[in-house]
């Protein structure tokens, strides 16, 4: 990969538009930061989200190519979606047009029916974590870091029962409280 920019930040870590030089193609490479990388716990997430979303195959949820850790730093390839994120879009232009808003929640509830059916449910889903590409207005979902099982909640491991994770202004309140979560 030849890093071009960076395109983001958040949590866990930055978000890189480089070239796949092997396939020649546009990816974004999400690295985990120096910061929590010392983490296992966290390096652990990071490691999930990657295997679970690598595991899709849906035109709303962005691809995951491959996971690379090298020299002490763990990233993973995905898709990369010229456009701009749902948070992006409202700061820039002020709310969404009907039409456009009535898409966005068909393909969004596409790909969280795509999850759920795979015994997946999200648990970060916001603005920020929605894509919306330029060319089509198509939404991709992305950024499945807490993740977790929904009928098997010992197999994700790395999130305690009581333990809330997620953005706190987007949490259900299961979430909030604590308890399991489901697709609802």
């Amino acid at each position: 990969y030849r890093v071009e920019r960076l395109l983001g930040q958040g949590g866990m870590g930055r978000v890189y538009l480089a070239r796949d030089l092997s396939l020649d193609r546009p990816v974004a490479i999400k690295v985990l930061g120096t910061d929590v990388a010392d983490d296992p716990a966290l390096r652990e997430r990071f490691v999930r989200e990657t295997r679970v979303a690598a595991g899709f195959s849906h035109p709303n949820i962005v691809p995951v190519f491959a996971v690379e850790e090298s020299d002490g730093l763990l990233a993973c390839a995905m898709g990369y979606v010229e456009g701009e994120s749902v948070a992006e879009r409202v700061a820039r232009s002020g709310p969404l047009p009907s039409r456009e808003l009535i898409r966005l929640l068909l393909d969004v509830t596409y790909a969280l029916a795509y999850a759920h059916g795979r015994d997946v449910v999200h648990r970060d889903l916001k603005p920020d974590n929605v894509m919306l590409e330029r060319a089509t207005g198509r939404a991709l979902l992305m950024d499945f870091g807490i993740a977790r099982r929904m009928h098997n909640a010992s197999a994700a491991g790395l999130t305690r029962t009581g333990e809330i994770v997620g953005t706190p202004t987007y949490m259900s309140p299961e979430q909030i409280a604590g308890e399991a979560v489901d697709g609802r």
